[in-house]
C-alpha cells in the first residue's frame, strides 16, 4: 500500500461536505467524496499538525446512497462535491451537516424551541438549476473552470448545473471563430440566462479595454447564435460596456417574475447579485414573508437587501420597508423595481451596512421585523447592533451554517429566542445551502 493511503471508516459527514475519520496515528481526516458508514481506502492529500486531508480512491464498503457520478468532469472539477450521493442522500447529508454544527452550539441548542430544526426544502430540479454561471479561460481559450483549491482549468463543454439555454448557448460559443478571438483576451466569462426574454446574455472580463473589432465580433455572436441576445464587456481597469445585440429594444437588465396575487417583476443589472437558483429562490423569498408576517403598521429592514429580492414582497403587506445595501448597482435595480411594481412605501439606502445600523441605532430607530441576508462571514460583531433594532422578530438568511451557528449564540444571548430553523437547498450537488431562521425578541 502507497505510504499516503490509509483504509479508514467514515463517521459522519461535516461542514465543508467532508466524510470524517480518523488516520492510523490518530489524527482528525476530512475526506472528499465519502458518505458515512463506509470503509474507504483514501489518498492523503494535505498534513497539517492537528489533521489532515484526503480523498477516497477506492471504496471497499459502499452505502446505500452512493451512485456513480454523471459528470464526466467530477473529481477533477472543484466545483460539485455531492454527485457521488443520489439526491435523497444529498438532503440527509445537509440535515446531518446543520445538526452536527447545532449540537456543538451549546447557547444556540439550549434555546431551541421543540422540532426547530426543520428538514431540508429539496430542489424540484437537482440538476440544470443554474440560470448563472462563470468560468475560467484557460492557455488554450477555452471556457472551464478551476480545479479544486488550484487555479489550473479544466475545459469544460457542458455543466449539467446550468440551464439548457445556457448550455446551449456555451456549445455554440466554444465552436465559434469570433468567440475564440474574444476568448483570447479573456480571463473569465459569465453566462446569464434571463426569464423574461428567454435568451441568454454573455460577459466577458477583459483584461484591456475593448477594442472595435471586440465589438464587431460581439455583435456578430448575437447574430449568429439564436439565444444569445446581449454581450457586455468589463474588466478591472474600465467601465463596463455594453450591450452589443442585434436586437432593436437593448437593455442591461435581467430578470424574472415572482406568482403573487399581483405579480411581481425583478430586475438586476448584468454583473449584479441575484440568486442563481430561481426555483429555490422563490421558495425562500415565501418563507421569509411567512416568516416575516407583515403588518399593515409594521416597518421592516432589510439588511444586505441586494436588488429588493424580499423587500417588494414585504412592502406589498407592510406600512414601510427601508433597505440597505452596499453595491451601487443593486441599490439602483432595487429603486427601479419598486417603482416599476407600484411600490411607494420602500426606501433604498446605499451604505456600508454596519455603518447605517450604528446610524438608525443611535437614532433610536426600530422596527417591527428585521431581515438580513448577509455574505458568507455572516453579521459577526453586527448581530449585536442588528438585534437591537427589532422590536418583535429577526428573519435571518445564511448561507453558511458555521457563522450562522456564531451568530445565533449572540442573538439569543442578547435576548432572542429560535423558533425556525429552515434549510433550503439551493445549491445540489454541493455541500453549500442557505438556511432561514427565524428568531423571537423575548418579552421582558
Amino acid at each position: 500500500m502507497n505510504c499516503n493511503t490509509q483504509v479508514v471508516t467514515i463517521s459522519k459527514i461535516v461542514n465543508g461536505g467532508y466524510g470524517l475519520a480518523k488516520t492510523d496515528e490518530g489524527k482528525t481526516l476530512f475526506v472528499r467524496y465519502a458518505l458515512p458508514g463506509e470503509t474507504v481506502l483514501v489518498e492523503l492529500t494535505e498534513e497539517r499538525k492537528k489533521f489532515c486531508f484526503g480523498h477516497v480512491v477506492e471504496v471497499h464498503s459502499p452505502v446505500s446512497g452512493r451512485t456513480s457520478a454523471p459528470c464526466p468532469y467530477y473529481g477533477v472539477c472543484g466545483g460539485c462535491n455531492l454527485q457521488h450521493a443520489d439526491y435523497a442522500t444529498q438532503k440527509v447529508l445537509k440535515d446531518a451537516i446543520l445538526e452536527d454544527l447545532f449540537a456543538r452550539s451549546p447557547l444556540a441548542q439550549s434555546s431551541l424551541e421543540n422540532e426547530a430544526l426543520r428538514p431540508i426544502l429539496g430542489a424540484e430540479e437537482p440538476f440544470g438549476y443554474r440560470q448563472r454561471i462563470r468560468m475560467k479561460i484557460d492557455d488554450r481559450d477555452n471556457p472551464g473552470f478551476a480545479h479544486f483549491r488550484s487555479h489550473k482549468v479544466i475545459d469544460v463543454d457542458k455543466c449539467l448545473l446550468a440551464s439548457e439555454p445556457v448550455n446551449g448557448c456555451l456549445a455554440q460559443l466554444r465552436s465559434h471563430p469570433g468567440f475564440k478571438l474574444l476568448a483570447a483576451s479573456a480571463d473569465e466569462i459569465e453566462l446569464c440566462f434571463d426569464q423574461l426574454t428567454g435568451a441568454v446574455a454573455l460577459r466577458l472580463l477583459l483584461r484591456r479595454p475593448p477594442r472595435p473589432s471586440d465589438r464587431r465580433r460581439a455583435l456578430d455572436l448575437t447574430v449568429d447564435i439564436e439565444v444569445l441576445d446581449r454581450v457586455f464587456f468589463s474588466g478591472r481597469n474600465f467601465a463596463q460596456e455594453g450591450p452589443f445585440s442585434c436586437i432593436e429594444k437593448k437593455s442591461n437588465l435581467l430578470g424574472f417574475e415572482l406568482e403573487d396575487k399581483e405579480p411581481i417583476t425583478l430586475r438586476w443589472e448584468m454583473g449584479g447579485f441575484s440568486q442563481v437558483n430561481v426555483g429555490q429562490n422563490l421558495k425562500m423569498i415565501d418563507l421569509v414573508r411567512r416568516f416575516s408576517r407583515p403588518h399593515p403598521t409594521d416597518r421592516i429592514l432589510d439588511l444586505y437587501c441586494g436588488m429588493g429580492n424580499f423587500s417588494l414582497v414585504l412592502a406589498r403587506q407592510a406600512a414601510e420597508v427601508l433597505g440597505i445595501e452596499g453595491q451601487g448597482s443593486s441599490i439602483r435595480s432595487a429603486r427601479r423595481n419598486a417603482e416599476e411594481n407600484g411600490l411607494t412605501n420602500c426606501t433604498f439606502i446605499k451604505s456600508e451596512v454596519a455603518s447605517a445600523c450604528r446610524e438608525l441605532a443611535a437614532d433610536n430607530e426600530s422596527f417591527a421585523t428585521v431581515v438580513c441576508d448577509p455574505p458568507r462571514r455572516g453579521l459577526g460583531v453586527l448581530a449585536g447592533v442588528a438585534g437591537s433594532l427589532a422590536r418583535r422578530r429577526m428573519v435571518y438568511i445564511s448561507c453558511d451554517p458555521a457563522t450562522l451557528c456564531r451568530d445565533l449564540q449572540e442573538l439569543v444571548g442578547r435576548g432572542f429566542s429560535i423558533q425556525t430553523i429552515q434549510p433550503v437547498d439551493m445549491f445540489p450537488q454541493t455541500h453549500h445551502l442557505e438556511t432561514v431562521v427565524l428568531l423571537e425578541k423575548n418579552r421582558a
